[in-house]
């Protein structure tokens, strides 16, 4: 049998994880069986267990798929040498965010996958990576912020970073359960936080 492209492995992949999100958002995850899955990606069990040994890493890969969206913008605001101001920036990462689409069905598994990994230590140990990854990315834009002025520099950026970090979170929670996230309010809320720059962070000497 010949060997798969990049792209076709890719692709193979993207069909099993979207089979998943399907059985996922009807059933739950411990009413899902593998057997479910597969028949969802219309694959053999081999092609399936191939890329996703067990139901976690399905749900690891869901999850970093889901907030992937989110770091690769801000990755790309992080690349400006002028940053735009906070709350548009934070509307804009919701506003073309899976999580936050007008289904709900990113928000809604997010949701489920965080109460999972509280009971699963399997899964706990593959989404913490994720969450760090997404909250260091946080941290670099804030310190980008702070350099501007536009964020104090009398907290750290880190600790910064957790409080936009549970505001996402939050976010992402509202929507799952009531699908009422109103992102021209945010950025209303965002802006009365922050609403004017502040004194930069001193130079190295």
């Amino acid at each position: 049998m010949p060997r798969l492209t990049p792209q076709r492995w890719a692709s193979r992949r993207q069909q099993i994880l979207d089979g998943a999100r399907g059985c996922f958002l009807r059933n739950g995850f411990h009413a899902t069986s593998m057997k479910e899955v597969v028949d969802a990606a219309q694959m053999s069990p081999g092609a399936v267990y191939n890329h996703f040994a067990s139901k976690d890493e399905l749900i690891a890969a869901i999850c970093e798929q889901a907030l992937t969206e989110v770091t690769e913008t801000f990755d790309q605001l992080l690349e400006r040498q002028q940053l735009p101001p906070l709350d548009e920036t934070l509307t804009a990462v919701f506003r073309h965010s899976a999580p936050l689409d007008a289904q709900r069905d990113s928000a809604r598994l997010l949701v489920q996958i965080w109460a999972e990994s509280i009971r699963s230590r399997s899964l706990s140990d593959r989404v913490e990576p994720i969450f760090r990854t997404v909250r260091d990315v946080l941290a670099s834009l804030v310190d980008g912020y702070q350099k501007q002025g536009a964020i104090p520099v009398t907290a750290p950026a880190t600790e910064i970073a957790d409080i936009l970090l549970a505001t996402l979170q939050g976010t992402i929670l509202r929507q799952a359960m009531l699908g009422d996230v109103d992102l021209d309010a945010l950025r209303r809320g965002v802006r009365a936080l922050w609403p004017q720059p502040v004194q930069t962070a001193p130079s190295a000497t």
